[in-house]
């Protein structure tokens, strides 16, 4: 068993993997707007959250990799229609200044591809 077993938030969470881990190519199936409680604190804000092809969690999008995410794709407008399709590849990295001000896991865009495009092996 592991601790993010205990955990029954619906969102993928970086702190769930080992610095360093590449989580699998996925394909983005819809986004859409979610609560997300903020860690720490009773509050609640709404968020942006992508849902994969054949997963079970959401990943709530930050703002560092939507741009990582468009800067590849060309799309900044209505990406809960035109991101629908491409395909992404997170990296989680260590020691990320978090909004709350301490450090920890964060993800990171590792690849994108377009609807029409291959992954490089």
């Amino acid at each position: 068993m592991n601790l993010s077993d205990l955990s029954s938030s619906k969102f993928l969470a970086s702190d769930d993997f080992a610095a360093g881990t590449v989580l699998p190519a996925v394909e983005i199936e819809r986004i859409d707007i979610q609560e997300v409680p903020i860690p720490n604190s009773q509050k609640i804000n709404q968020k942006a959250v992508a849902w994969f092809k054949g997963a079970s969690k959401g990943w709530v999008i930050n703002k560092t990799v939507a741009r990582q995410i468009a800067k590849v794709l060309g799309e900044t407008k209505n990406i809960e229609k035109t991101w629908i399709g491409a395909r992404i590849q997170l990296v989680v990295v260590a020691d990320v200044r978090r909004p709350d001000g301490t450090k920890g896991n964060a993800f990171r865009l590792h690849q994108a591809m377009k609807k029409e495009e291959k992954a490089t092996p």
